[in-house]
């Protein structure tokens, strides 16, 4: 009998040990990498006024915004060492692929290396990466906000 509740007791704190394992080690670094996502589409919206007209906005937004674009490509790059096996988890749980990350976070430093200048075409070429950013992660885009749509 004893040897019996020392089983169940055994066996339920090992299926607790192994969940809370598998949130702490899984579950939550995929929720912080959609996280990222989310705050990726935030910001693309909260600072289009800066992306969509690049020189214009006073020098310290036009900082601001590059800051923040940076640091978004860092912590959306991060994800790739956080989630482990990101190849595997990311098929698993529908999140960008390894190629689809990267190609989002290079969007991003340029962005975020566009928004000080003004030069010819610079908003179109900024449109084009917001598009390819949204691409990438799956964020969606109306087709009539999209460049690619714009120009055929």
């Amino acid at each position: 009998m004893d040897f019996t509740v020392f089983v169940t007791v055994l066996s339920g704190v090992l299926t607790y040990v192994f969940g809370q394992l598998l949130v702490k080690i899984v579950i939550e670094p995929v929720q912080e990498a959609r996280r990222t996502i989310g705050q990726i589409s935030h910001s693309l919206i909260e600072h289009a006024h800066v992306i969509s007209n690049p020189g214009v906005p006073s020098e310290e937004v036009m900082r601001e915004t590059a800051q923040h674009l940076r640091k978004l490509s860092s912590q959306l790059q991060s994800h790739l060492y956080l989630v482990p096996r990101y190849a595997v988890t990311a098929r698993m749980f529908a999140l960008p692929s390894r190629d689809q990350l990267l190609s989002a976070s290079k969007y991003l430093i340029g962005l975020s290396n566009s928004v000080y200048r003004a030069t010819d075409r610079v908003h179109e070429q900024n449109a084009s990466r917001v598009e390819k950013i949204c691409d990438a992660l799956s964020i969606y885009m109306p087709d009539d906000e999209r460049i690619s749509k714009v120009y055929q």
